[in-house]
């Protein structure tokens, strides 16, 4: 489970994104939404209006740590660092097994690139429909 509060204007938001093994369903969100906005308004924990919102993390998942980054070694990944590394902050590539305390992707060329996962300010799956089609061989 993941948690977010975010103020947008005048709009307070606390987003929550369920998981786990085997993904999780619509009725399964919609009564954990339901269960939460009764204990946060009984218990009267976010005093004021607030918006709530309850998903799974979808295709393209947010990797808020490195085990994260470590559970989908393979797949496609997005990396956003906190400074610049050779004139860009942004990283796309296949995840690399994690080594310590270090994040790697592998890019189109081949080439590895590691940073400390305390470098890193953002980190999330890749869909890239058409890689995939070109892997399976292409359409019909």
């Amino acid at each position: 489970m993941d948690v977010e509060f975010r103020v947008q204007g005048r709009h307070r938001i606390l987003r929550v994104l369920l998981d786990r093994p085997g993904g999780i369903q619509v009725g399964e969100c919609a009564r954990f939404s339901r269960r939460l906005s009764d204990c946060l308004d009984m218990n009267q924990t976010m005093p004021g209006a607030y918006h709530l919102e309850v998903s799974s993390p979808g295709i393209e998942r947010p990797l808020r740590t490195l085990e994260a980054a470590g559970r989908f070694t393979g797949q496609r990944a997005a990396l956003t660092l906190v400074e610049a590394r050779d004139g860009r902050r942004r990283f796309e590539g296949e995840l690399l097994e994690p080594s310590g305390t270090r994040a790697g992707l592998r890019a189109e060329d081949g080439v590895e690139h590691w940073f400390e996962w305390a470098e890193v300010k953002d980190a999330h799956l890749v869909v890239d429909i058409w890689a995939q089609l070109r892997r399976s061989g292409g359409t019909r």
